[in-house]
């Protein structure tokens, strides 16, 4: 599964209670989606982002103009059903041309659902979900990439002093293998391989929180298409959320390029020629045109892949 990233969390503060029903209410381009779990969430159906997102009634979306979405928005016009397991989840899809964004809402869980569908590279150079969230409801992200009370831009417009401090949303970054939060195959589609990485949080007027699903930066291979994902937005009073969850329910959701676990296949084996020093420092990797997995060696050299799609896959050790 996948971040923020393919899991991203928000730590929100002073919950107060609210008694909805699990559904969707319809307010004008509104569609209102009731977790039951202490998340409330809206997403325009005109354009596909999120405006909303009150969890123990507390509004986490940022109130000024730039809301949460795919890049910058993507203007897609969006439908929802009700589906699943006992219709237990709420799939919204949202479509603008070669690409197609899920938001999913599960009975009772407060998370946000996500996964996007791509036949070709969005016209902006790069493919990311954006969550713009209030800095009062969730004040704390990563302080080196803290922004707020600035001196000013020491180079570019990307990197700032901050009390004689060096601060930018770059350092935010994980490699994509430590990244335990997003797990298994939610880099799948992704590019740039193990070691790769991009932003995860700015925290300016806004605190900022990212996907990169692909990157602009710096574009090391090339760009996949197919679904990238799932991933969720996740919240909780203030304590991490397990990165350990179950995803398949998404298999019955009818989502465009989901290969189903029973699909896909596992490599076992055990990589040698390294000194038994630096074993757990190594990895396995095994990438194509269409996907790419990857899995840290034991201090024995012995490694597990994810459930990887069917392929002929490059197979790599890295250390």
């Amino acid at each position: 599964m996948f971040k923020l990233a393919s899991l991203v969390y928000a730590a929100l503060l002073f919950p107060t209670l609210h008694v909805w029903g699990f559904g969707v209410t319809t307010s004008g381009n509104s569609l209102i989606v009731d977790t039951s779990g202490g998340l409330v969430f809206t997403v325009d159906k005109s354009n596909g982002d999120v405006t909303s997102m009150k969890f123990n009634g507390i509004e986490a979306q940022d109130s000024g103009s730039k809301k949460s979405h795919i890049g910058s928005g993507i203007g897609a016009s969006c439908s929802w059903v009700q589906t699943g397991n006992s219709n237990n989840y709420i799939k919204i899809t949202c479509t603008a041309g070669s690409l197609t964004q899920y938001y999913v809402a599960q009975y009772k869980t407060p998370a946000i659902h996500m996964a996007t569908y791509i036949t070709a590279e969005p016209s902006v150079g790069e493919l990311r979900f954006i969550a713009r969230l209030s800095n009062s409801a969730v004040p704390n992200g990563y302080t080196a990439a803290s922004i707020r009370s600035n001196s000013g831009a020491i180079e570019g417009s990307d990197v700032f002093t901050v009390n004689g401090q060096t601060r930018s949303k770059f350092y935010s970054s994980r490699q994509f293998i430590d990244d335990q939060v997003i797990p298994g195959t939610g880099y799948e589609s992704a590019s740039g391989g193990p070691f790769f990485r991009d932003i995860n949080n700015q925290g300016g007027d806004q605190q900022e929180l990212y996907f990169y699903m692909n990157s602009g930066h710096t574009q090391t291979e090339s760009y996949r298409m197919g679904l990238h994902g799932p991933y969720a937005l996740w919240f909780t009073t203030g304590s991490a959320p397990s990165a350990d969850y179950d995803l398949l329910f998404w298999e019955g959701l009818g989502i465009n390029g989901l290969v189903p676990k029973s699909g896909r296949g596992r490599v076992t084996g055990k990589a040698s020629g390294i000194s038994s020093q630096f074993s757990s420092y190594q990895s396995v990797g095994f990438s194509n045109s269409q996907a790419q997995y990857w899995a840290r060696t034991d201090s024995s050299g012995n490694f597990v892949s994810p459930y990887m799609k069917p392929g002929t896959y490059t197979m790599t050790r890295k250390h």
